[in-house]
């Protein structure tokens, strides 16, 4: 097959402040032995060198060129390169990433002799700011139940075919860390992934990229939420695997959920006492996205004071939306109760009646009634959030 009739191939480049690496980004794209390639960089509006550098290229080849403007983050970016991708076949490189001489060939030549893969991808080193070899991204085969497991996929060895990346309407812009691994769990559903077991890029790790800043704030609670939705459950090797670096709490880990700009599940308003106390009748307001509706109201509380030790039961009946839901019994001096919510709705007035009505004694509620108890934590959760609430209380 003559190069003329070779299928382009569109690399997509998200870019921002990235001018200390991006040129050796560049010429491991544009110095491939294909030449039918195009590479479309798509920059945030750095206030580094890139814009220069972008220039340089743009006006010294004719396969490059870029737009530099503000953007919504990487995924967004990703998304608005894959936009302009005009090839049959996109790989997507980050500005810090690097492939290795021959990659783009060897991709393509794997789609010519596998027309039934939707996607491909290579073994992949690991590189630091020098781009001296340090490590091995733990590459290998790829389908729907090995990707439950773990990210077998280094994305800078990854190619897609465009139709395939249309067909899944490109990363997901609600996420900032994992939206790699959860656009190959997404393909995995309807698509074979191809494996060839040769280096095509390196995965550069250094001191400000996200996997060395960004790990345990974002990146876990991602791949959570990513598992819990699309395989309604998560793997112990993962959960044990969390542990090993960092003991976080599951409700340490949904409140880190609740910080994402993407959380779609949020509290509006609450009658709670600036102290936890939950006055005779705890109103709580909770709205959601209609695309990621809520499920339940988790509520954690505790009965301090003298009578946790000899605690005398009492009931909290739950209204939503002036339906009586559920009643628990509270004979514990801490305890947690879940709130079923109707997803068909996306606003709900949430009502816990406490039978036990009492005299409020710390100053901040002086002479004020209370429920008995504290309500220390009150998080609404979507479907999803809640399989990574069960999973973490199952461990």
């Amino acid at each position: 097959m003559s190069s003329s009739q070779l299928p382009l191939v569109s690399i997509v480049t998200p870019s921002y402040n990235q001018g200390k690496f991006i040129r050796e980004t560049i010429n491991s794209v544009l110095l491939q032995d294909y030449t039918n390639i195009e590479m479309i960089v798509i920059d945030g509006g750095s206030t580094d060198d890139t814009l220069a550098i972008l220039q340089e290229y743009a006006e010294a080849d004719s396969r490059f060129r870029y737009i530099s403007e503000p953007d919504r983050g990487q995924s967004h970016a990703i998304n608005k390169g894959f936009a302009r991708a005009q090839g049959a076949i996109i790989g997507w490189l980050n500005s810090d990433d690097t492939y290795l001489p021959g990659a783009i060939r060897k991709a393509v030549y794997a789609f010519l002799q596998n027309p039934g893969w939707g996607m491909v991808h290579g073994k992949c080193q690991v590189i630091n700011e020098h781009s001296q070899a340090v490590n091995t991204f733990p590459s290998e085969h790829a389908d729907a139940k090995r990707l439950f497991y773990t990210c077998c996929v280094c994305q800078p060895a990854a190619f897609i075919r465009s139709h395939v990346v249309k067909q899944m309407g490109g990363v997901d812009e609600k996420l900032h860390f994992c939206m790699d691994y959860e656009l190959w769990m997404r393909i995995a559903k309807f698509h074979q992934i191809g494996f060839v077991p040769e280096f095509f890029a390196n995965a550069r790790v250094h001191a400000t990229c996200k996997s060395a800043t960004q790990w345990h704030s974002i990146g876990i609670p991602e791949v959570f939420k990513s598992l819990a939705k699309h395989y309604l459950n998560i793997p112990s090797g993962w959960v044990s695997h969390v542990s090993q670096y960092r003991g976080m709490g599951v409700i340490d880990l949904l409140k880190q959920y609740k910080t994402f700009p993407s959380n779609s599940t949020r509290i509006t308003s609450m009658n709670r006492f600036p102290d936890l106390w939950a006055p005779p009748v705890l109103r709580v307001m909770v709205e959601s996205d209609p695309t990621n509706p809520s499920h339940i109201l988790l509520m954690k509380g505790s009965v301090p004071g003298p009578s946790a030790k000899t605690i005398k039961p009492f009931t909290l009946t739950a209204m939503v939306n002036g339906l009586k839901t559920k009643t628990f019994t509270i004979d514990k001096p801490i305890f947690a109760i879940e709130i079923p919510l109707d997803p068909r709705t996306h606003i709900h007035r949430v009502d816990i009646a406490s039978s036990s009505i009492i005299a409020g004694t710390p100053p901040q509620i002086h002479k004020k009634l209370v429920g008995g108890y504290r309500a220390d934590e009150v998080i609404p959760l979507s479907h999803d959030e809640f399989i990574v609430y069960h999973t973490f209380s199952r461990n």
